[in-house]
């Protein structure tokens, strides 16, 4: 394919940061990962009372939902990516067996630019003289699609499973060195906050905007999760399920 023609340029540009291929990733990996951590752990709370119980159960949660993340995120992206290779099977097909129509597409695509007839005349005869070029045009002006949206399967499930880790277990560790359960719990929410309000820096270092709007969100949507998981455990609680210890 065509390398796109304005990363070398966007590349010299500081305000364009070229670490944001991933950014969905990262962000979605590490803030579920923190968000379904304190979640499960101030419900688990509520309704246990053996504090190793709790460890156990976080490990095996946030290790499970890692792997979960993972694979579910390296199967989304493969199967984006096939979508976009049929796709372009199609075009492909259509430019061999139906170059006029094609033709006809991409003065239409330039027409709707507003370009001038003799200028849309230009440049589909520029566009239609090479295949990879053309093939491009129609697959990002006619069908939408960016190069992007083939993404990287496994590096995308890699890069979804490791930020799941490091945004799950920040708030396990106080269950692991504090003691008692109430101490743990608190210490857990801090961290957790601490971390959120890490994730929401990292949205507004790539994305710019409001850094108080951003961090804000983050936290606000975590301490929903943990409010939620609190209800769960008050309800398991006053269903008589809870002191559960070994």
């Amino acid at each position: 394919m065509v390398a796109m023609p304005g990363k070398s340029i966007a590349e010299r540009e500081p305000e364009h940061p070229a670490s944001g291929e991933f950014l969905r990733d990262i962000v979605f990996g590490a803030n579920d990962g923190v968000v379904t951590a304190i979640g499960f752990l101030v419900g688990i709370s509520g309704s246990i009372a053996n504090q190793g119980v709790v460890v156990i159960a976080g490990i095996l949660t946030i290790v499970a939902g890692s792997a979960s993340m993972a694979l579910g995120n390296y199967l989304g992206v493969k199967s984006q990516r096939e979508h976009y290779e049929a796709m372009e099977k199609i075009e492909k097909w259509e430019m061999k067996h139906k170059p006029d129509v094609e033709r006809d597409e991409i003065r239409e695509i330039y027409t709707n630019y507003g370009f001038d007839k003799e200028t849309v005349e230009t440049l589909t005869k520029k566009v239609t003289s090479n295949n990879e070029l053309w093939l491009k045009v129609m697959m990002r002006d006619e069908l939408g699609f960016s190069e992007q949206e083939k993404g990287q399967p496994v590096v995308s499930g890699v890069f979804m499973g490791i930020a799941y880790l490091a945004g799950g277990i920040p708030p396990l560790l106080p269950y692991i060195f504090l003691r008692p359960l109430t101490r743990a719990l608190l210490m857990s929410v801090f961290v957790s906050v601490f971390v959120m309000g890490m994730i929401g820096f990292f949205r507004w270092f790539l994305n710019k905007g409001s850094f108080t709007s951003k961090v804000a969100e983050t936290i606000t949507i975590g301490l929903v999760a943990a409010a939620v998981g609190f209800v769960a455990g008050e309800a398991l609680r006053l269903f008589g399920i809870s002191d559960i210890s070994i």
